[in-house]
């Protein structure tokens, strides 16, 4: 059974070769324009966050400095992004380097709190 609001879906394979050819159509176009969108807002952003502020810094050193005090302060997401940032995360989400595997645990055969 179709699921909620798809029961009046068409296949692509039972439409027509002019319906295929006009949606395909609409879609490039639509696509074409959410790209231009896309473009116009990154360059906008990127022109403001280098303005200067108040205090001779620009937009994008306050916000690296927020993003940073976040991270100190506990925010996990802070510095996943800082990690992300530096190229210091895998897909995964572990990261890359500084990682230090120390096995504090004793041995069987060492004096541990059973013996």
């Amino acid at each position: 059974m179709a699921s909620k609001g798809q029961e009046n879906l068409i296949p692509m394979n039972e439409r027509s070769e002019n319906e295929v050819r006009e949606l395909g159509k609409k879609g490039g176009i639509r696509s074409g324009e959410v790209r231009r969108e896309k473009a116009t807002m990154k360059a906008t952003l990127e022109m403001l966050l280098d303005e200067k502020y108040k205090n001779g810094k620009t937009y994008r050193e306050l916000a690296t400095i927020g993003l940073l005090n976040g991270a100190i302060k506990g925010n996990a997401q802070n510095y996943k992004t800082i990690l992300e940032t530096l190229g210091e995360l895998l897909q995964s989400n572990e990261p890359t380097s500084r990682i230090t595997i120390v096995n504090t645990l004793p041995k069987d055969d060492d004096n541990g709190p059973n013996n």
